[in-house]
Order: C-alpha cells, then sequence, then structure tokens
C-alpha cells in the first residue's frame, strides 16, 4: 500500500453536522471507487463518522483531474472524498490485491463501481466476499445495473440521464442535461442508504449483505411522474423548462430588477397570490379558477402574472408573496449560497466551504 505522491492522507476540509458525525463511528469502510457515484456513497458514510479509506490507483483518482483543478485535486474530488483516508494500489499486482483483502478482513463495509467481470477477476465480488467475510456488507455501484445485459458498460451522469429520458423533459426549447449531476449524487445517496440499512440488519442477525444500484435505476425511480402520466394520458412527455406539468402557475417571472420563482401547488395557494398581487378577479375567471385549468391556459396565466409583476422590484414583490404565504424565493447563483444566511451553518466556516450532509439530529433552538 503506498500513498499517492504528496497528496494529503486528511483534507483539511472535512465536515461534520454535530450529532450526526458520531452516529457511524467506528465503522470502517474500504472504498475501491472512482469518479462521483460511488465515492459520494462513501462521503455521506464519512459525514456520518465512519472511518473510509478510499482506494485509487498510482496515478490517481481521475475525479482529482476534473476541471477545475486545485494543486493535486479538483473541486469535485474535494466534495466527494472529504475527510477519507487517501491511498493507492496496483490492481495489476497480486501482492496488492491481497493487500485489499487484508483490509476487507477488518472492514464493515466495501464500496465499489469497478465493473462486475473485473471485480470476479480480483476475488471482489459480492459471492466470493460473503463467503470469506460474512459479516463484511458489500455495496456495488453501476451505470446500468449489475442484474442486466448492460452490467458491464460504462456510463457516465450525462449519458444515462439522456438514456432515462431526463434530458428529453429537461430545458427550454432544446433538450438539457440537468445542471447539477442528479444521477451520481442520487444513486450514491441510494446506495449509502442501503449500506446504513444493512448495518441496522447486521445487529439483528449477525450477517452482512450485498446492496446495489445503478444510475440507470435512479434514473428510472426518478422519472416516474412522467411515466405514471404517460399510462393516464398516453400523451408524450415533453418540457416545461422551469415550470411544471402538473401545476400552475409554477416557474420564473421577471420583476423590475431581477427574477423571481413562484411556485402554486394548490387552489388555496392561487387564492392567497391573487390576494398578494391584487389579482382577486382571477378567481372567478374560468381560465384560473382550478389548477386544472390554469394548466390549461398556462401561457395566459403567465402573461397576467408577468404583468403584474413588471411595475415591481425583486423585494417588493417577495415581501408581498411571502406575507401572503405564497412560496416564491429569489433567482441566484450556486455561489450566492456562500453569502446566504441559510445556507452559513451547513456550510461550515472551513477555508474550503463544502456543504455538509442536508440532516441535522437533535438540535434545539431556544426560543422557537
Amino acid at each position: 500500500m503506498s500513498m499517492l505522491g504528496d497528496y494529503p492522507r486528511h483534507g483539511g476540509y472535512s465536515v461534520t453536522l454535530g450529532d450526526v458525525s458520531a452516529i457511524l463511528h467506528g465503522i470502517r469502510v474500504v472504498e475501491l471507487t472512482s469518479n462521483i457515484a460511488a465515492p459520494f456513497a462513501g462521503e455521506v458514510l464519512a459525514q456520518f463518522g465512519a472511518d473510509v479509506t478510499h482506494i485509487e490507483p498510482p496515478q490517481g483518482d481521475d475525479s482529482r483531474r476534473m476541471s477545475p483543478v486545485i494543486g493535486e485535486e479538483s473541486a469535485y474530488f474535494r466534495v466527494v472524498n472529504a475527510g477519507k483516508d487517501c491511498v493507492s494500489h496496483d490492481l495489476r499486482d497480486p501482492e496488492e490485491v491481497q493487500q485489499v483483502h487484508d483490509l476487507l478482513a477488518h472492514a464493515d463495509v466495501f464500496v465499489t463501481n469497478m465493473r462486475p467481470h473485473r471485480l470476479v477477476e480480483l476475488a471482489l465480488d459480492a459471492e466470493a466476499l460473503t463467503s470469506q467475510f460474512p459479516r463484511l456488507i458489500t455495496g456495488y455501484l453501476t451505470a446500468y445495473g449489475d442484474h442486466t445485459s448492460e452490467a458491464n458498460q460504462s456510463g457516465y451522469d450525462g449519458v444515462v440521464q439522456a438514456r432515462t429520458g431526463i434530458v428529453s423533459v429537461t430545458g427550454e426549447s432544446e433538450p438539457a442535461r440537468a445542471g447539477v449531476s442528479i444521477l451520481d449524487i442520487g444513486s450514491g445517496t441510494w446506495l449509502a442508504l442501503g449500506i446504513v440499512a444493512a448495518l441496522y440488519d447486521r445487529e439483528k442477525t449477525g450477517r452482512g449483505s450485498s446492496i446495489a444500484t445503478s444510475l440507470m435505476e435512479t434514473g428510472v425511480h426518478w422519472s416516474a411522474y412522467h411515466l405514471a402520466a404517460y399510462q393516464v394520458t398516453h400523451e408524450a412527455s415533453r418540457r416545461h423548462g422551469t415550470g411544471h406539468p402538473a401545476f400552475a402557475p409554477y416557474g420564473i417571472y421577471p420583476t423590475a430588477n431581477g427574477e423571481i420563482s413562484i411556485g402554486v401547488g394548490g387552489d388555496a395557494v392561487f387564492a392567497r397570490l391573487t390576494q398578494a398581487l391584487s389579482m382577486e378577479w382571477m378567481l372567478i375567471d374560468p381560465r384560473f379558477a382550478t389548477n386544472a385549468a390554469r394548466v390549461a391556459n398556462n401561457i395566459a396565466l403567465s402573461e397576467e402574472l408577468t404583468q403584474a409583476l413588471a411595475s415591481l422590484t425583486q423585494e417588493s414583490a417577495m415581501e408581498k408573496l411571502r406575507a401572503h404565504d405564497v412560496p416564491a424565493d429569489l433567482v441566484q447563483q450556486p455561489e450566492d449560497l456562500l453569502r446566504d444566511p441559510s445556507a452559513q451553518e451547513q456550510l461550515g466556516e472551513h477555508d474550503f466551504r463544502i456543504p455538509a450532509l442536508p440532516l441535522r439530529i437533535n438540535q434545539r433552538y431556544p426560543g422557537r
């Protein structure tokens, strides 16, 4: 086993969230992963307090070289490997493969996204490991599912977004990949959830489990609404931009000095919106009286709201809408979160600020 040159063993940017960081204290995770999705599963476990060893090839994980790069690490690498021990093994060397097996002998969890055929060659597949280490929990993440004929096919987030229809229903006039790696982060989260459930099950049974998921399965699961809607209407799915096929009004609207986002999920909320903007007449207009009617007449609805908001600033529009409990917010850039008061606790006070898990456990806020 060797360290990766001058790469740091422990990042100075590890994150914790109070009691959350102690939940998996004492759990040892060996992670033979690369890129984003599977390392993110290990990152979730690390933020819960597990001791995670991230194994890379001698040249380093590909995610170290994803733009932008900071020294020997990239921004992406820091996001999915904060607080882990980073070591290298050359899996072309039988002695180093044995060292990985030696690590697993003392581990609780093994996480990998290596292709199934390669895992069999290295005796790191679920069947081999379960036989050798009955209490070990194995977590496998692939592009298309290790139960399918495409088990050994490579794939990336955007490619599988296209396969599962997400690209087709995203964007305005042209199809678009979601602006964040939703299948990478999503499948990594599912895998971490399955591993935590397996740890709980092991407490009852004394036996480990094999957990598996994929980018494909995550994309299929997240396309559930569109699949259900098609079976009801038999109409092809289509893009709605920042709007929503099930609700109206829902989307981005201009004001005198910037844009805001408004979401109306029911008739009661719409009534409050009309009160906030002094447009109560819309409640008796048959084009807008019900959600179904508003969806059907969304273009006319948007024109009316755009006209009403044109004379208001972002600040005055937000004040009116929130005073009437209408879900609305400013349209920001991701980097604006670094200054957003409601994001500060999650971002912490580190020099390099990486969001902690979006969970808080047993926190108390006096006076609320």
